[in-house]
C-alpha cells in the first residue's frame, strides 16, 4: 500500500467536516459585495465630477456648462478607491489563508476590484 492510497483512505474516513460555509467564506463573500458597491458608487461619482458636455438644452437656455472637473468630488473619489484597494487587500489575504482545499476558489472579483482601484488611484495623480 503507498503513501497516498493510505492518506486517500484517512480522507474517506474523516470525510469533509465543514457544515457550511464558515465565518471567512461569509466575510469574502460581503467584502466582494460591498466592494462592488463601492466600484458602482465610484461611477456614479465619475458620472457627477466630469465636466459636462454641451449639448441642445445647455445652449437653447444659454446656461454656462462647467469645462473643468468638481475638484470636491474627484477628491471623494480618490479617497473612494483607496478604501476599495483596502477591502480588496484584505480579502486577497482572507483567501489566501482560506485557500486550502480543492473546493476552496480563489476571488477574482476582489483582485479585479485591487487592479481597478490601482487605475484609478493612479489616474487621480495624472
Amino acid at each position: 500500500m503507498t503513501v497516498t492510497n493510505t492518506r486517500m483512505q484517512l480522507d474517506r474516513r474523516k470525510g469533509d467536516r465543514r457544515k457550511g460555509p464558515d465565518p471567512l467564506v461569509k466575510a469574502l463573500e460581503w467584502l466582494s459585495v460591498f466592494g462592488w458597491l463601492l466600484m458602482f458608487a465610484a461611477l456614479f461619482i465619475i458620472d457627477r465630477a466630469k465636466p459636462q458636455s454641451e449639448n441642445f438644452l445647455i445652449k437653447a437656455t444659454k446656461v454656462e456648462a462647467s469645462t473643468t472637473w468638481n475638484q470636491e468630488l474627484t477628491s471623494a473619489l480618490f479617497y473612494l478607491m483607496i478604501f476599495g484597494l483596502c477591502i480588496s487587500i484584505i480579502g486577497i489575504a482572507i483567501n489566501s489563508r482560506r485557500y486550502r482545499r480543492k473546493d476552496d476558489r480563489f476571488r477574482i472579483t476582489l483582485i479585479m476590484l485591487g487592479v481597478i482601484s490601482i487605475f484609478g488611484i493612479i489616474k487621480h495623480f495624472f
